[in-house]
């Protein structure tokens, strides 16, 4: 038995052995078959070439811009107090002065009630007070003319002082209510004044439970509905103004803002559509990102989009003079700039520029190594950064 696993064992290893010779029989066969072919032909890139241009063009930036109506308000109460009715809605038309929203005004009715409740007494006690003014003042004149024939009988020695003395008092009694009872009747009416200042305060109050659109217009948004608690300045509607028109807001960084002025020309772009216009106005920022705002006034909104939409913004720099050709021949490597310049043998060679400005289609550069009239390959990014200075190139039309 155990010569017959020996046999098996060496059949297995001359087996191996036997694939082993074969396997690098054909290794060295490929291997002369590889050195017998050609070398692989170079890569050749094709390009379309394009003169370099003398020319003028405005750099431009570009930003995403906000379309606002020129005119919106945010309906807001000025009294704490719950919603009772708000008669219109989302997109309805409302005229100047119509009524918008009413805020429950019970409390501030009770309130006013009451304090017309309490002007009327006073004014009652006013009126009781001043009907004893006559016999007051009838009082005080008898009581000042006994005092005065008292004056002279004692001192005539008609009387005595005890009489004398009462006759004083009975005076300074008399004059001592009717000067009580002016007071008094003065204290009235300044509590009925107050009283009615109060009253003219709550009645201020009662009218701003009625809200009326204080121009015509649509609204644009509804924040709250019947039985919310709305408080001062707390917005419940918006109306805009189509009829005043629109304007695109650009929220723009300083670097930016500083080249912008009234007049500059701006492009707006949405999905394909163009539509030029200018800067209306410029307004540094204030904000705590810094960024300023720049607004272009249009007759109606851009593209007739929706309000608060956001659109593409081109907007125009400043101008700059120089060699010019497509974007298309402007490669970007690190913080290099870059283009690809084909000579009449169509051999490349990259050389670095500087970039004096683009725009949309077109960018401004200069190398002194560049004439008017050199070719520049033009293409894919891509495709371009894989040729190298030396390399030949294929030009096509």
């Amino acid at each position: 038995m155990q010569d017959g696993m020996k046999k098996k064992g060496l059949l297995i290893v001359l087996v191996v052995l036997v694939l082993v010779v074969l396997l690098m029989g054909l290794v060295r066969k490929r291997r002369k078959e590889l050195a017998g072919m050609p070398p692989p032909a170079s890569f050749s890139a094709v390009v379309k070439v394009v003169p370099v241009q003398r020319g003028t063009l405005n750099v431009t930036v570009k930003y995403l811009g906000e379309i606002v109506p020129v005119t919106e308000y945010s309906v807001a109460s000025k009294v704490t107090g719950f919603i009772e009715n708000i008669f219109t809605d989302e997109g309805h038309r409302v005229e100047k002065g119509d009524i918008l929203v009413k805020i429950d005004d019970r409390e501030i009715r009770s309130k006013i009630s009451s304090l017309e409740a309490r002007i009327e007494a006073t004014k009652s006690n006013i009126a009781a007070l001043n009907s004893k003014i006559p016999g007051l003042k009838s009082a005080v004149n008898t009581a000042k003319g006994i005092f005065g024939r008292n004056k002279v009988l004692y001192k005539n020695k008609a009387i005595g002082r005890e009489e004398l003395d009462i006759s004083k008092k009975n005076y300074e009694l008399a004059l001592s209510e009717l000067t009580a009872t002016i007071n008094t009747i003065s204290s009235l009416k300044s509590t009925v004044t107050s009283i009615e200042a109060e009253k003219s305060s709550l009645e201020v109050l009662l009218s701003y439970t009625r809200i009326e659109a204080p121009f015509s217009g649509i609204v644009s948004q509804r924040m709250l509905s019947s039985g919310d608690l709305v408080v001062p300045g707390k917005p419940i509607l918006k109306i805009i103004a189509p009829q005043d028109g629109a304007k695109v807001v650009v929220r723009m960084s300083p670097e930016d803002l500083v080249k912008m002025k009234i007049g500059t020309p701006v492009k707006l772009k949405f999905n394909g559509k163009v539509k030029y216009s200018f800067v209306s106005s410029v307004y540094p920022g204030t904000s705590s990102n810094n960024l300023g705002l720049v607004n272009i006034l249009c007759k109606n909104s851009p593209f007739d989009l929706p309000f608060h939409t956001r659109l593409e913004v081109e907007l125009a720099t400043e101008s700059v003079s120089g060699m010019v050709a497509p974007v298309s021949c402007l490669l970007r490597r690190g913080d290099e700039n870059l283009v690809v310049r084909v000579d009449t043998k169509n051999e490349a060679e990259v050389l670095a520029v500087d970039l004096r400005g683009m725009n949309e289609t077109l960018f401004c550069f200069s190398n002194p190594k560049i004439k008017i009239g050199d070719r520049l390959a033009s293409g894919r990014e891509s495709r371009l950064m894989r040729i190298f200075t030396g390399q030949k190139v294929e030009v096509v039309k």
